[in-house]
């Protein structure tokens, strides 16, 4: 497994419906192709440990209290004599139980040996994926790490995931059809976007190696080979949309508006399904995902389908998709087309134009060349008007001119002039050197 990010290949017609290669059956409409053209939503530090303090304090939490047999007080059994003979058996079941006393939570603390004496395929499964995730919950509130107990969290955490991922990986593309994994499914999708199939790729190779793994080792080699290759910022979104779901549909299905980004998340589906990412998951029947084809299918009930296909969602317009252009990035004639479908800045934040959208600028490149999300960025409130301040100023310094303003000066140069200009000048607005 390489650290390549899948990029899903750029249509030749660049008008692209996103759903009307929907096809009709027994009066369902299969949304074909669910596009992942847009990019992740990033989760901060600080957003994950707000969230996972929130989704711990809120949760109604099921955590077996019961103790396996194999438990002699609280030290684990197998940890001083082979089974049947499997002396890898009892060397992987001895690592195992020295990184459960490390955790300061001796014995089976994954509890992986309630379902008998021997670490099975998905409990490899399950012990590689904690070890993958487990450090991104080091740094929780210690408050909220007082009240409970993290290892038993991740124990939760680690097992729902695999069963979840497990459904998304069927050998035939299997339709997820129940609950909490469907939302959890389109949750994912809708936060990482062309990483979703990233993610999908790392997870079926760990599913694959760690049935073969016999020290811990090799179990910990491969959770962090499965850390690297989806990065950090996808391991905390799998977090948390993991541990929001350890509740029932219902509350999963309440909780994803809470998570961090996930206004963010939703307008980037509305522009690339014209639904929002609540309706999306929760409306579904069905969804199948097929990891060698590099699709994602869902049925919706036809009056969504019926919504959507006259661009109406929820009362009022469905955003533009916009262009799609070669570099991945979507285009709009105009920034009325823009803010339609991204919606707001951010709370504190404001659109700024790299190239700026001057009327010379609209006649010379075009509005599709401004009006797009590699040009068009969210900024600070106040690092935007110092922006604005600048290129409204007279600068020598930059200009070599005592009449033009730093507007007029670079509204002769060509674009790609004007854009490095645009980022050293927010650069250089931002440390105070202009």
């Amino acid at each position: 497994m390489t650290a390549s990010r899948y990029r899903p290949p750029v249509p030749h017609d660049s008008s692209e419906p996103w759903a009307l290669e929907a096809e009709a059956q027994a009066g369902e409409a299969i949304f074909t192709k669910l596009p992942t053209d847009f990019a992740p939503v990033q989760v901060s530090d600080a957003e994950f440990s707000a969230a996972m303090t929130t989704l711990w304090l809120n949760m109604p939490l099921r955590v077996a209290a019961s103790r396996s047999p194999l438990y002699v007080g609280r030290r684990l059994a197998l940890a001083s004599a082979p089974l049947s003979g499997e002396v890898w058996q009892s060397n992987l079941a001895r690592s195992y139980g020295q990184f459960c006393e490390r955790c300061g939570t001796p014995g089976d603390c994954l509890t992986l040996f309630e379902d008998g004496p021997h670490l099975q395929d998905d409990d490899k499964r399950s012990l590689a994926l904690a070890l993958a995730v487990g450090p991104a919950l080091e740094g929780v509130n210690a408050e909220v790490r007082a009240m409970l107990d993290p290892t038993r969290m991740l124990a939760m955490l680690s097992i729902s995931i695999t069963v979840y991922m497990a459904l998304l990986l069927a050998p035939v593309p299997e339709p997820v059809t129940k609950g909490a994994a469907l939302v959890f499914s389109a949750a994912l999708w809708g936060y990482l976007g062309y990483e979703f199939f990233d993610l999908l790729r790392a997870y079926a190779q760990l599913y694959e190696d760690a049935p073969r793994a016999s020290t811990f080792a090799e179990l910990r080699e491969l959770g962090e080979r499965f850390g690297r290759v989806i990065g950090p910022n996808s391991v905390r979104i799998l977090v948390i949309v993991g541990t929001a779901a350890l509740g029932k549909t219902a509350a999963l299905a309440s909780k994803t508006p809470k998570l961090p980004g996930f206004a963010q998340a939703s307008e980037r589906v509305a522009v690339s399904t014209g639904l929002g990412l609540l309706e999306t998951s929760t409306g579904a029947k069905r969804l199948i995902v097929s990891v060698p084809e590099g699709t994602i299918r869902m049925v919706l009930a036809p009056h969504a389908v019926a919504m959507a296909a006259r661009s109406v969602g929820a009362g009022s317009p469905a955003p533009s998709r916009g262009k799609l252009l070669s570099n991945g990035h979507r285009a709009w004639g105009s920034y009325s087309g823009f803010k339609s479908a991204m919606g707001s800045a951010g709370k504190g934040k404001e659109w700024h134009h790299i190239v700026e959208q001057t009327p010379g600028n609209v006649n010379r490149f075009g509005g599709e060349a401004l009006h797009n999300t590699e040009n068009v960025i969210a900024l600070d409130k106040t690092l935007h008007t110092n922006v604005s301040r600048l290129y409204s100023s007279i600068r020598y310094d930059i200009t070599g001119s005592s009449t033009l303003t730093v507007r007029k000066w670079l509204g002769g140069q060509s674009y790609e002039a004007q854009r490095a200009f645009g980022l050293r000048a927010i650069k250089n607005v931002k440390i105070g050197i202009w």
